[in-house]
């Protein structure tokens, strides 16, 4: 097992810091259109995409896995594009979430035009909760993504943290941790996987989820979906 590796310890980019998060209630996000970003914030934000992208300096081979910590100076959303930029395989992405922010769906729009070339397909599968109390903030992002035929975005009950990214038939990578598609100062622990089986059975239960939600119109917030625990076979 690799040891942990760390973050930076440096202050959070002040664009992240003030603009609102996003919340459950009556103080859901607003989605009134940002002012002009500070060159100076814009440099700490570039900054802390730079520190996330330090973070995986190697990617674990098939059969290891690495522990981090993430020490809330940056985005896990930063993390995933980071890794996803150097897989030129990369042919699916999935994410299991419990909420986003209007700044992490930013950075997944931008990862979709940057590999207009190569297109990728990609699953986002959010809580039900944080759909129904983020309204304008989650048809906002489906309408965004219309112009993208390959990313599909839906609701579930849901409360896992996992990031699947399918790179070919017999390569997989996954992540598990506690962080959202959202910033905080919190510590966040994650867990990078290369196990092509995994990979397929965290992907299995995330697209039942989501082909429920659009075959029901959100019934899966009430579904009892059947998954399996993954077998794993020992080593000695």
């Amino acid at each position: 097992m690799a040891g942990v590796r760390d973050g930076f310890h440096r202050t959070e980019p002040a664009e992240l810091r003030h603009n609102p998060r996003p919340a459950f209630g009556t103080a859901a996000q607003h989605l009134d259109t940002p002012k002009p970003t500070k060159n100076k914030a814009n440099a700490r934000y570039m900054r802390a995409a730079k520190t996330a992208a330090e973070l995986l300096p190697e990617l674990p081979n098939p059969g290891e896995s690495i522990h981090c910590l993430m020490t809330g100076t940056y985005d896990l959303c930063q993390v995933i594009t980071a890794v996803a930029n150097r897989l030129p395989t990369l042919t699916t992405l999935r994410i299991a979430t419990l909420c986003f922010s209007k700044k992490n769906t930013a950075e997944l729009l931008s990862l979709l035009e940057t590999r207009k070339g190569k297109p990728f397909t990609l699953t986002l599968l959010v809580s039900v909760f944080f759909r129904e109390h983020n309204k304008r903030l989650y048809e906002w992002f489906q309408e965004e993504l219309k112009a993208h035929p390959t990313a599909r975005l839906a609701a579930a009950r849901n409360h896992c943290k996992v990031v699947c990214f399918d790179l070919d038939a017999n390569a997989g990578l996954v992540f598990e941790g506690s962080a959202n598609l959202r910033s905080n100062r919190n510590r966040e622990q994650l867990t990078v996987i290369r196990d092509r089986q995994l990979h397929d059975w965290h992907s299995s239960w995330i697209d039942d989820m989501v082909s429920a939600d659009k075959e029901t119109d959100c019934e899966a917030e009430r579904s009892t979906l059947a998954i399996p625990a993954m077998e794993v076979t020992p080593t000695a």
